[in-house]
């Protein structure tokens, strides 16, 4: 069987890499007892898999996961035992099973979104949403991407879905939603770091926080905890 479970990463453990929260979930589950499924091979691993990569310094409250088992038990059980060793800054929030074919969910999301914080000395409130209007109005917004053997511009205005400032005195408060996954994938901070330039303030990020992963289908927004039916009613409503 397979179950889907969604993970909170608080801000004591922001600083640990993915690997190590990873990691750390892996142990927590040999604790828990729990019938974990192993890849065949010279180095089995177990089946455990992320939605997600979450970049080191982010916290989160949407860390979808899926861990498929080797026995039955029920989720009730999974949740119990599983919550009574994770670490402390990880917390388990949901979970449900689901079909033990289902589409891996690193293929399925594909859109997430974010809660950040940044701090942009001398500017008032009325400057700084000013100039985000202006930034969001614009067709191309492009960054450089780098990689081990080329160096290429991206325009990222496709890839903003929706945004939202909270401006403030020096500051504000940024609510992204964002493409993700095989389809395009966008970080947080380098929306930022493209506004900063674009504006040519000097800005810094103090807080990203993710609040959500999605599936998009037909227009619409569904956690990866949705049921399957739910899924196909949505497309049958368009």
């Amino acid at each position: 069987m397979k179950i889907r479970a969604k993970l909170a990463k608080d801000a004591t453990i922001r600083f640990i890499s993915h690997l190590d929260m990873a990691g750390a979930l892996e142990k927590a589950v040999r604790r828990a007892g729990l019938p974990i499924a192993y890849s065949e091979g010279f180095t089995p691993r177990p089946k455990i898999n992320f939605a997600s990569a979450l970049a080191l310094g982010v916290t989160s409250e949407a860390e979808y996961v899926d861990f498929e088992l080797k026995e039955r038990i029920s989720v009730a059980e999974f949740v119990r035992r599983l919550k009574e060793q994770l670490p402390r800054g990880m917390r388990l929030l949901a979970a449900r099973e689901v079909a033990a074919g289902a589409p891996a969910l690193m293929s399925e999301v594909n859109a997430a979104s974010y809660l950040v914080e940044a701090r942009l000395p001398g500017r008032s409130s009325r400057e700084i949403a000013a100039a985000w209007e202006d930034f969001l109005a614009r067709e191309t917004i492009y960054i450089f991407k780098e990689t081990k053997h080329k160096r290429r511009d991206l325009n990222i205005r496709p890839l903003i879905l929706k945004a939202r400032l909270t401006p403030r005195a020096e500051g504000g408060t940024w609510e992204l939603l964002l493409r993700a996954g095989s389809t395009g994938n966008l970080r947080p901070e380098e929306v930022l770091a493209a506004f900063f330039a674009e504006t040519g303030w000097e800005g810094t990020v103090e807080r990203i926080h993710r609040t959500g992963l999605y599936i998009e289908r037909w227009g619409k927004l569904l956690t990866p905890l949705v049921e399957p039916r739910a899924l196909e009613e949505a497309g049958e409503n368009e």
